[in-house]
């Protein structure tokens, strides 16, 4: 008995080691999912540890912590951009939560310069939550999730996008988030995704003005989607910023965020929905590359996830005009955060479109978040305060640069930011857009040492172009785009060889 007790103890043993080694190449083989695609033991390798996806240049994974049930909060589906100029196959593997019928698997063709959709819930059954692993034969596929908030609150149902990641992790930080629910309508969720055959184990820490909270061996069973609410574990908080440490396992993580506005002046409500993917990494240098001092109500967070160093941090302004203005200096001590409004910045009124540079200047890593919310009546010589107009959002800041970018634009008034992080150097720029199986070069330009450059989605061509950047040396690129309605922001996503700051 004990012989064999030992041979079950190696195998699992084995079973996980091997599943922490697997990142986005080979997972659903070694699930036990369809054998679609050849696999070489090369490609084992997880991707370099950015913050933003990185397109493989071959077969890839992604990993998709998803999102809730049609009449939840918001309600998910995948779609899977072709960026490529040949058609593409993809394996989408549904998982649940909790415990019903297993989700069946669906095998999608991506035709050349197109688009697909696969709605989650077609293939889970009575599940609150769902995620999904989408399994790619070829370069340049990128997955994204669409959501739609269903919960009939107020006026009008909120929609959010987000990028898949092409990695998992045992390290995650969510840089800022809300709790106040009676007093602001704000609820905060973690979805947690455990694409791998064994229990993950974690432990998370919350870091909010009202404190600091812990919850340990919090397990994520095998296969499965967790959300954690956060308002009932750290209620009533106006900020929050998590670290999630994996003891057992590896998993993917993003934040839930919504917000129901109160608009006194029309007597009615609004819900505001961003679902923001959680960053795997941590670095001294972030890029944030669509601000507007107009309009708008933006606020970026930097998180110190240190426990024993101390981050002084300068949030240098990108500007589009000549003008040499003063850092945001701050100092943020071990596991604590920084959040800093900046529409209340005096320095930064009537400056229009910007970006920011957040440095540590002493080298100590951080994770960065920036919020926005669209403001109606924002006019200054407006007798009346400006109020929200529930279109919000979120992302994380960019740490890394590429030579190439890809960017599948939503519709036309989709933007596309580029900038170039280099002191010294001029970057030469060519923007393109991938339709059909053909590539058509919209423009050739230029952009100046520490400059950045808004491209209009509507010179383009197209309701939805997918668009792609290909520069002579390492820029940032980023998407945006703000209305009354919707109001998004989103990284590209890096095709090529990826540059750290």
């Amino acid at each position: 008995m004990k012989q064999v007790r030992f041979l079950v103890c190696a195998f699992v043993g084995a079973l996980c080691t091997a599943a922490l080694l697997l990142d986005g190449t080979d997972l659903l083989d070694f699930v036990g999912v369809s054998a679609t695609f050849d696999r070489e033991t090369e490609a084992l390798a997880a991707p370099m540890a950015f913050s933003v996806p990185l397109s493989s240049s071959a077969k890839g994974t992604w990993f998709c912590p998803g999102g809730s049930e049609p009449d939840g909060r918001a309600d998910v589906t995948l779609e899977i951009t072709n960026a490529s100029q040949k058609p593409a196959v993809a394996i989408v593997s549904a998982i649940r939560s909790g415990s019903g019928v297993e989700p069946r698997e669906s095998m999608v063709t991506i035709a050349a310069g197109d688009r697909t959709l696969v709605r989650l819930a077609d293939l889970v059954t009575d599940s609150a939550w769902m995620g999904a692993v989408v399994e790619v034969d070829s370069a340049d596929l990128i997955v994204e999730q669409t959501y739609i908030e269903q919960t009939n609150i107020g006026n009008g149902r909120a929609s959010d996008r987000g990028l898949c990641h092409t990695r998992t992790s045992d390290h995650w930080v969510i840089a800022s988030g809300a709790t106040r629910l009676a007093a602001e309508g704000e609820e905060m969720i973690l979805l947690v995704l455990n694409p791998f055959p064994h229990d993950a184990v974690l432990d998370v820490r919350f870091d909010s003005d009202a404190g600091v909270d812990t919850l340990n061996g919090v397990v994520i069973p095998a296969r499965r989607v967790v959300a954690l609410d956060v308002t009932e574990l750290v209620p009533a908080a106006s900020r929050v910023s998590v670290v999630v440490d994996a003891l057992v396992g590896r998993v993917a993580v993003s934040r839930l965020q919504s917000q129901v506005f109160t608009l006194e002046a029309e007597q009615a409500a609004v819900v505001g929905l961003a679902v923001t993917p959680a960053t795997s990494s941590v670095a001294p240098v972030w890029y944030l590359l669509d601000l507007n001092s107009n309009g708008r109500d933006d606020v970026v967070t930097v998180v110190n996830p240190s426990p024993t160093e101390t981050a002084e941090v300068d949030l240098e302004i990108i500007s589009d005009d000549a003008l040499n203005r003063d850092p945001v200096e701050l100092t943020i001590g071990p596991g604590a955060a920084s959040q800093v409004r900046l529409s209340d910045l005096d320095r930064l009124l009537g400056l229009g479109s910007y970006g920011i540079t957040a440095r540590s200047l002493t080298g100590v890593p951080i994770a960065v978040m920036h919020e926005s919310t669209i403001l109606v009546g924002a006019d200054p010589a407006a007798n009346d305060p400006p109020l929200h107009s529930g279109s919000v959002a979120a992302t994380t800041g960019l740490d890394v640069s590429a030579k190439r970018w890809l960017a599948p634009l939503a519709s036309e008034s989709h933007n596309v930011v580029v900038f170039n992080p280099s002191q010294t150097s001029i970057a030469l720029v060519e923007l393109a857009v991938i339709e059909s199986g053909d590539r058509r070069v919209v423009s050739n330009f230029e952009i100046d040492p520490l400059g950045r450059v808004s491209l209009p989605g509507s010179e383009l061509g197209g309701e939805r172009p997918i668009a792609e950047v290909v520069a002579s040396l390492p820029v940032a690129v980023s998407r945006d785009l703000s209305g009354v309605s919707q109001h998004q922001l989103l990284p590209a996503v890096v095709a090529g060889d990826a540059v750290a700051p």
